[in-house]
C-alpha cells in the first residue's frame, strides 16, 4: 500500500514544451516501462456493489462519497465568499468531472461521515469518507511550508493481481485500486470565487478544486511525466477518441501536451480553466482510466486565442478568450487605439504570451504553452537588445 502525493505548484521552472495534446495518468509507483503500460496498470477507483456509507465498500458503487470538513470555513476569500460558497464550488467542480459518465458520480455524505486524514497509509480503510476535503495550515500539513503550493491531494491504493474495469473487461495486474483520497487547501493562501475579482497573488478557488479532482481520479500532471503522455496524434486541442472496449487502442506515447488542460499543474490559479471546463485531454484521461460504452459525448470549449498590440509612447492593448485570431487582434487593436493611433500587432497566439522591455526602448516577446516559460524567453529576447530587461505584461489566451 502506498500514498501518492500530488501537488499544484505555482512556481517558476525552466524547459520548453511544444503545444499539442496528450494526457498522463499516475502509474504503478514508477515501475512502468512504457506509456501504455503506465495506463494499463495505473491505479483507479474499482467497481463495487454497495456504497461506502451503507456497506463499507470503497469504490464506484453508490457513487464516490465525499465529506467536507468544517475547516473549509477558515479559508481566506478576498471576495467575501462564505464557507457555503466554498462547498458549492467543490460540488460544482465534482459535477464537471462526472458529466456524461454513467459510473462516475459523487455523493455528499457530509455530516454522516467525519472527514479524517490518516497519519499512516495502513489506516486509510477506516479514516474518513472515500474523499475528504480539508483546509489545512502550513503548521498542520508539511507540504504547505512552501507558499507556492496551494492544493495538495493524497490518494491511497492497494495492488491487486487483476481488476474488473468499468467496461466489464478484466485488466491483468499488478494493478492498483484507489481506496481513499484526501484533498487539502492551503489556509495561508488567499482565494476568490468571482472571476472578476481576481488578484495576481490569489487563487481562483473553483479552478484549483477542478485541478485537484483530476488527481482524486488518478490523473497526473502531463508536464511532470512527459515520457508517459498518451495521444492518438499531435494535433493541438482536438478530441482523443478512447475505444470503450479497448482503451489502449490507437494511443501512442507523445512528448507534447496541452498547457490549458485542467490536469496541467501550472497556471491553473486563474479562472480560465474553470471558464473553459475540461479539455479533450482531461476527458480522454478520465475515459481511458474508466472506459464505458455508454459515456455521453459532451462538447468541450473551443480553443481560445489571445493577441498583443503595441502603440506609441508605451501604449499597448491585449485580448484573451477570443474565438479566432481575427477577433483577438481586433479586440487588442481597439484597446490600443483608445490611447494611440499608431498600433501594431505583435502576436496572436493560443498559449501564453509575455512582453519584456527596459528603460532604453529595448523589448522582446515570447509565446509558450506555459506562462513561466514565456516570461523567461521574453526576458532573454529583450536582453539580446539591451540590459536590465523586465517583464511588463504576461497572460494566457485561455485565462
Amino acid at each position: 500500500m502506498r500514498a501518492l502525493l500530488l501537488t499544484l505548484l505555482l512556481a517558476l521552472s525552466l524547459g520548453l514544451r511544444a503545444p499539442a495534446t496528450a494526457f498522463v495518468v499516475e502509474g504503478p509507483d514508477g515501475t512502468a516501462e512504457t506509456a501504455k503500460d503506465n495506463l494499463e496498470r495505473a491505479p483507479r477507483w474499482p467497481l463495487s456493489i454497495g456504497s461506502f456509507l451503507e456497506s463499507g465498500e470503497r469504490g464506484l458503487g453508490g457513487g464516490l462519497e465525499y465529506a467536507l470538513d468544517g475547516s473549509l470555513c477558515r479559508l481566506n476569500f478576498i471576495d467575501g465568499a462564505t464557507c457555503d460558497d466554498a462547498r458549492r464550488a467543490i460540488q460544482d467542480a465534482l459535477k464537471v468531472w462526472s458529466a456524461g459518465h454513467p459510473l462516475i458520480e459523487f455523493v455528499d455524505v457530509t455530516g454522516r461521515v467525519t472527514p479524517d486524514y490518516p497519519r499512516r497509509a495502513q489506516d486509510n480503510l477506516t479514516a474518513g469518507a472515500e474523499i475528504d476535503f480539508f483546509a489545512t495550515s502550513p503548521r498542520g500539513f508539511q507540504a504547505f511550508s512552501k507558499p507556492s503550493i496551494n492544493g495538495y491531494t493524497v490518494f491511497y491504493d492497494e495492488e491487486h493481481p487483476s481488476l474488473v474495469l468499468t467496461n466489464g473487461q478484466i485488466a491483468p495486474g499488478p494493478i492498483g485500486t484507489i481506496t481513499g483520497a484526501d484533498v487539502h487547501f492551503n489556509r495561508s493562501s488567499c482565494y476568490y470565487l468571482d472571476p472578476s475579482q481576481g488578484q495576481t497573488n490569489c487563487v481562483h478557488f473553483p479552478s484549483l478544486v477542478l485541478h485537484e479532482i483530476s488527481h482524486v481520479l488518478g490523473i497526473g500532471h502531463p508536464e511532470d511525466r512527459v515520457g508517459f503522455n498518451l495521444d492518438t496524434d499531435d494535433q493541438p486541442g482536438n478530441e482523443i477518441n478512447i475505444d470503450c472496449r479497448a482503451p489502449l487502442k490507437g494511443l501512442k506515447a507523445s512528448a507534447n501536451y496541452d498547457g490549458a488542460s485542467v490536469a496541467h499543474g501550472q497556471d491553473v490559479h486563474r479562472p480560465g480553466r474553470w471558464l473553459r471546463g475540461l479539455s479533450w485531454d482531461d476527458v480522454a484521461a478520465r475515459d481511458a482510466l474508466y472506459p464505458h460504452c455508454a459515456i455521453q459525448r459532451i462538447e468541450r470549449a473551443e480553443i481560445s486565442w489571445g493577441a498583443f498590440v503595441i502603440g506609441s509612447g508605451g501604449v499597448f492593448g491585449q485580448s484573451r478568450l477570443a474565438r479566432s485570431t481575427e477577433e483577438a487582434e481586433a479586440t487588442a487593436q481597439n484597446a490600443c487605439r483608445e490611447s494611440s493611433t499608431d498600433c501594431t500587432t505583435v502576436s496572436t497566439f493560443r498559449d501564453c504570451f509575455a512582453f519584456a522591455a527596459n528603460n532604453n526602448g529595448a523589448y522582446g516577446h515570447a509565446v509558450s504553452p506555459r506562462s513561466d516559460h514565456a516570461r523567461v524567453d521574453a526576458t532573454l529576447a529583450c536582453s539580446e537588445r539591451g540590459p536590465d530587461c523586465r517583464v511588463i505584461t504576461d497572460f494566457c489566451a485561455y485565462d
